[in-house]
């Protein structure tokens, strides 16, 4: 797990998947994290149900869980923020939780 993309990488806590793309996670306080460049389909959808329930199974028994924030301003966690979300990377066990929803097919394509 190599990023050289300026940013923020900190553990953090899992709370809860709120839908297969948006993670509740705790650092200091609770944050959502968007995960960065992955549409997954939303819960009300067919298959979106499902992929919360794989990302939360997925979090949930996680050793290591770490988040990294792209930003210029470390300390300014909300500049890149979507919809009131931090907008960011989830490694799970050194595995980007990205690469596993595609792998499993969670991606939304249009």
């Amino acid at each position: 797990m190599i990023n050289l993309e300026p940013g923020l990488m900190i553990p953090v806590n899992f709370l809860r998947a709120v839908d297969g793309d948006t993670i509740e996670v705790e650092i200091r306080r609770k944050f959502n994290v968007r995960l960065r460049d992955i549409d997954v389909v939303e819960k009300k959808d067919p298959g979106g149900q499902e992929a919360a329930d794989y990302v939360h199974t997925v979090m949930e028994f996680a050793k290591d869980i770490m988040i990294f924030i792209p930003t210029n301003s470390p300390d300014k966690l909300m500049d890149i923020t979507s919809f009131e979300r931090i907008v960011g990377d989830i490694y799970i066990n050194g595995k980007n939780l990205k690469d596993l929803l595609k792998k499993k097919g969670f991606e939304k394509h249009s």
